[in-house]
């Protein structure tokens, strides 16, 4: 047998009689175990006798062997909404030589935190948000000035990273004002639990509510039905959206609501409303009307044919990417001085026969 070059912690565990996780441990200043100064004195001398060397490239090879990855962190991919984002991210991300690595945090704040720090120790392309992190932003805005990142959606006050926007109060008053047109004076807006951190559904039910204000209809003619964290737990994440808004609705149809038409906070809670309403044997839209948000392709689909609010899933991904790939290529330039790009596609109602005029029903 040849004689090896490279000196390696076995060889040292030989020399000193010592076992080789023992050696790697001190070599390595592994945290957490304690060897007599004897035993440290005495490996590190074999090491030095025996020419040892860290092998610093090849962990400079773990490091930097996603440099032409971009991460994208979405929180949950049963959503065909999540799942059109991708698909454009990765078709764009491939023009550019890029690969693409998704991540579903099932909007767990933890698990979201855990990859934040753990992306911290790779050197990337960049990081996609497909949702507002709930994260600390003076995290996530210290991780941006190493790495380009992109949020898609509602921003996070305080944030200081690239975005590509919806304001999504904008696609609220869309609905709103449309369903008013239609005589409904109300409604519902259905959604999965409505926490400080989760904007996009906050901001659906401000335009909504600002829809009303401005036609000087009463607040208290939209109900919001939302379940509590605990009951929305414990729906298994292929289909929580779906259930939520099927759930929620079935009991608002038991106790007789008022509404005349139900709003989902997306196209998934839409489907599960549509759903409870058919099975309690009302029929859409003669009796109920129903809306979404996102206009995923199963929204068009003739069998549901949901009246919803497209704003460009297709489009935002792409323009993610360009983002990450201006900020790569003008990391090297001559200009140091460091700016935030915000774009914003502007929300289109998209009428299907989900929708129509409201019967001559009392409602007061």
């Amino acid at each position: 047998m040849g004689k090896r070059n490279k000196v390696t912690t076995r060889d040292i565990a030989e020399y000193t009689g010592l076992s080789q996780s023992s050696v790697s441990m001190i070599l390595s200043s592994k945290p957490h175990v304690s060897f007599s100064k004897e035993t440290i004195d005495k490996v590190k001398a074999a090491a030095k006798e025996l020419g040892y060397k860290k092998p610093e490239k090849n962990t400079l090879k773990k490091a930097s062997v996603l440099s032409k990855t971009i991460i994208v962190i979405c929180p949950i991919l049963s959503n065909g909404y999540y799942s059109m984002l991708i698909h454009s991210i990765t078709e764009r991300a491939r023009e550019y030589g890029y690969t693409v690595f998704s991540v579903s945090t099932i909007r767990d704040v933890s698990q979201e935190e855990y990859y934040i720090k753990m992306l911290s120790n790779f050197d990337l392309s960049g990081i996609i948000f497909l949702y507002p992190p709930s994260s600390k932003i003076s995290e996530i805005n210290a991780l941006s000035k190493s790495v380009p990142m992109v949020s898609i959606g509602d921003k996070p006050g305080g944030s200081r990273f690239d975005s590509v926007e919806l304001d999504s109060k904008k696609p609220g008053f869309i609905l709103g004002e449309y369903l008013i047109s239609l005589g409904h004076t109300h409604v519902s807006f259905v959604s999965a639990p409505i926490k400080q951190k989760e904007i996009g559904r906050l901001h659906r039910l401000e335009g909504l509510k600002n829809s009303f204000k401005a036609y000087n209809f009463d607040l208290n003619n939209i109900e919001v039905l939302s379940s509590k964290f605990s009951t929305y737990s414990r729906y298994t994440p292929d289909n929580s959206e779906y259930l939520n808004g099927y759930n929620l609705v079935s009991k608002a149809l038991e106790n007789h609501t008022k509404s005349t038409a139900f709003v989902g906070n997306n196209d998934m809670t839409a489907f599960g409303i549509m759903s409870a309403i058919t099975d309690h044997g009302y029929k859409i839209p003669g009796d109920y009307s129903v809306c979404g948000f996102d206009n995923i392709p199963l929204s068009g689909m003739p069998q549901i044919s949901l009246t919803t609010i497209e704003h460009a899933a297709a489009f935002k991904g792409k323009e993610a990417v360009d983002i990450i790939y201006k900020k790569n290529t003008q990391k090297d330039g001559i200009s140091k001085h460091h700016y935030i790009m915000r774009l914003e596609y502007e929300p289109e109602l998209i009428v299907r026969n989900s929708t129509g005029k409201t019967k001559n029903r009392e409602c007061f």
